[in-house]
């Protein structure tokens, strides 16, 4: 095999260096407090879908992420998150952790109750596995606002999360797959200590990491460890 050409060249410099795993930011809240749009997907009023959504280095991954189910009916989300986010929520950024979408088991400023938000994370990798981190936040307040994300694909994982006056903790739901059709869906509702009198509930921002399959990994490692070696050698 003596002739690599171009396109082989690419596809080696790519398998020889470290690959390391795809990562999809989402931003939920204000249309006037939205992350770097060069590396965030943001969610505000009037956006209710992404059909190419970008990771983090600005490239198209072929996700497409829906809402199917609102969080709210009306008007613009708040933005009483935190503007300090520490620890393992820092890693989202300020314009992420100060907004947030909502819902609520009870009618509220006009709005009927909307107990339930579902986001559908469609077009993924049938070989992929993804981890979710999930992240939300309201301050200010003095009662248990937690949140239960339930993750449903090819397999299902749960967490709950507490809002209230976080600016640190987030929520990491690891190992799913999609179904057969491709998809992953996350529905959002108050948590089983949820005791505001509204049932409010949230959700700031997102991370999900997608990394190949245990089979594929192996696959694709060891062929480019034989390719990069055979490179090495005839360098």
């Amino acid at each position: 095999m003596r002739h690599f050409g171009a396109i082989s060249s690419v596809f080696l410099a790519t398998i020889c260096g470290s690959a390391s795993a795809d990562v999809v930011l989402l931003d939920f809240g204000r249309t006037d407090l939205q992350s770097d749009p060069l590396r965030f997907n943001n969610f505000v009023p009037g956006v209710t879908s992404i059909a190419d959504a970008i990771n983090e280095n600005g490239n198209f991954t072929g996700m497409t992420i829906a809402i199917v189910d609102p969080f709210f009916d009306t008007g613009e989300p708040s933005s009483l998150g935190t503007e300090f986010p520490a620890g393992d929520a820092a890693q989202f950024g300020a314009a992420a952790t100060d907004d947030y979408y909502f819902g609520h088991t009870t009618p509220f400023a006009g709005a009927d109750a909307n107990p339930l938000g579902v986001i559908e994370f469609q077009n993924l990798d049938a070989n992929g596995i993804y981890t979710f981190t999930i992240f939300a936040a309201r301050t200010g307040v003095n009662d248990i606002r937690d949140a239960q994300y339930d993750l449903a694909g090819g397999n299902n994982a749960s967490g709950v999360l507490n809002a209230s006056n976080n600016d640190s903790q987030v929520l990491v739901l690891a190992g799913l797959i999609a179904d057969g059709s491709g998809t992953i869906s996350l529905s959002v509702s108050p948590g089983p200590n949820n005791d505001n009198t509204n049932g409010f509930f949230y959700l700031g921002a997102i991370r999900v990491d997608v990394v190949p399959s245990p089979s594929s990994a192996t696959l694709l490692g060891t062929a480019a460890l034989f390719m990069c070696r055979r490179r090495r050698t005839r360098a």
